[in-house]
């Protein structure tokens, strides 16, 4: 059941301060001094035009809640309430902070006329305030191979989706990031530290980081500065050696949680790989030359997709070596099974994984309630590293410096998959268009000699 309130408590702007904003959604942190509230955030949403349910919010909510968590886990996906709202309120709140946002987002106001907000924690601080919090967000998208038959001389591409389409929007100075998803997802020190590192060299909106909730822009003045302060290294100057250090404890403090977490990287990316096994180019396919009448599914009906796709993979009734027998001898009831899954791949390649960490202390396992926000009722679960843990010769880096009393220091740290709005049938034309200019622009730019691992 869905969690719905009304708390006046909260129906205030002056309690709330522009955090961060999308495409589709306003980010508000809660600034005031009740504690029930602390580190907490209001998501809104702005006016869409393609909605074509009548209460966006309340759907969003449960499609998170109902039908994402439960095939990525539990403890991956936080707690979260409806906040009921009024017109007022909502126009009041886009008064305030429309001078903080940015004039490129400005066209799209916040929706006066949604009837819910989504009230949350703030993945970015821990409420309790002992020590300062580094968050880190990673956007791991377009982590699968191009395997479709449908495209021509598909054979020759052996980049990944990501590392085709990082050369769709060159100019004659941008740089071409080598960040690679494969990479990432591979689950191997090396590989992992070659994707963090150009992840910094080039972040682009794959890599954020926080200190204390607010971002620090990577590569600009004092970032390196304000790491330093976070791992309480008292560096007056930074040369370049000691700019390495420090970046590499950020390094090594990822790889860290990445393969502690392993479990969320291997489902994220079985995930993302067998709820989009035809690739867009099938789909369109469908779409065409076979018109299934389509609607966009109720909650329901969401539930009853998930459960047949995990039947087919449990049954690894996989047809991706006779794609094209396959699906000419498809009925109208896996037609709609894969065009849905489809749009369940696509909310998992834009999701974003953020981690949170600070300074263990020892409060920290003995009183588990204060690190969750007085409002909500499940508990934070917490996990403990230390840059000390690294066996792998990357640390080598790291013990070139004589500040080793550094990497005993424990850390707690926290992690949530975020962004797992659903997907409306009328992004179909979009995502058939943006590919069809990946691979377009791919093959002019003749980089198919790129090559992407799993």
């Amino acid at each position: 059941m869905a969690r719905v309130e009304t708390i006046p408590e909260l129906y205030n702007t002056t309690l709330w301060k522009f955090k961060a904003e999308g495409n589709a959604n306003i980010t508000l942190s809660y600034v005031g001094e009740n504690a029930r509230f602390s580190a907490t955030v209001l998501r809104l949403r702005k006016d869409n035009q393609l909605d074509t349910i009548i209460d966006p919010q309340y759907f969003t909510y449960s499609y998170a809640n109902f039908i994402m968590k439960p095939l990525i886990g539990d403890k991956y996906v936080g707690e979260s309430i409806l906040l009921e709202v009024q017109p007022e309120f909502l126009k009041a709140l886009s008064k305030s902070v429309l001078k903080i946002r940015s004039n490129k987002r400005t066209q799209k106001d916040i929706d006066h006329n949604q009837k819910y907000a989504i009230l949350t924690p703030d993945h970015t601080v821990f409420p309790s305030n002992i020590s300062p919090t580094l968050s880190v967000e990673l956007k791991p998208k377009w982590a699968f191979l191009p395997s479709s038959p449908f495209i021509e001389n598909f054979v020759k591409f052996q980049s990944c989706r990501f590392c085709m389409h990082k050369y769709l929007k060159r100019g004659p100075t941008d740089d071409v990031t080598r960040y690679c998803p494969l990479d990432l997802f591979s689950l191997e020190d090396k590989r992992i530290r070659k994707a963090i590192e150009a992840l910094i060299d080039c972040p682009g909106s794959n890599l954020k980081l926080f200190i204390q909730g607010l971002q620090i822009e990577i590569g600009k003045e004092n970032w390196l500065t304000s790491l330093c302060e976070f791992f309480e290294i008292g560096y007056p100057e930074l040369d370049d050696k000691k700019q390495h250090y420090v970046i590499d404890m950020l390094i090594v403090l990822l790889i860290q949680v990445i393969m502690k977490e392993q479990y969320l990287f291997r489902r994220l990316k079985i995930l993302q790989k067998t709820l989009d096994e035809l690739d867009i180019e099938g789909i369109n396919k469908l779409l065409i030359t076979l018109r299934p009448k389509l609607s966009e599914p109720l909650l329901e009906e969401w539930k009853l997709i998930v459960d047949e796709y995990m039947k087919r993979t449990t049954a690894n009734n996989s047809n991706n070596e006779n794609v094209l027998e396959f699906m000419s001898t498809m009925e109208n009831k896996q037609i709609h099974q894969r065009i849905y899954e489809y749009l369940m791949s696509a909310t998992l390649k834009d999701c974003s994984i953020i981690f949170s960490f600070r300074k263990s202390d020892i409060r920290d396992f003995a009183e588990q309630k204060s690190h969750s926000s007085q409002i909500f009722q499940n508990k934070e679960r917490l996990q403990q590293i230390s840059l000390s843990e690294t066996q792998s010769p990357i640390s080598d880096s790291l013990n070139k410096y004589p500040y080793d009393n550094y990497l005993d220091k424990p850390y707690v740290y926290k992690v949530n998959v975020i962004d797992l709005d659903p997907k409306p049938l009328a992004k179909l034309p979009y995502y058939q268009e943006l590919d069809a200019k990946i691979v377009e622009n791919y093959l002019k730019c003749g980089a198919t000699n790129n090559k992407c691992s799993e």
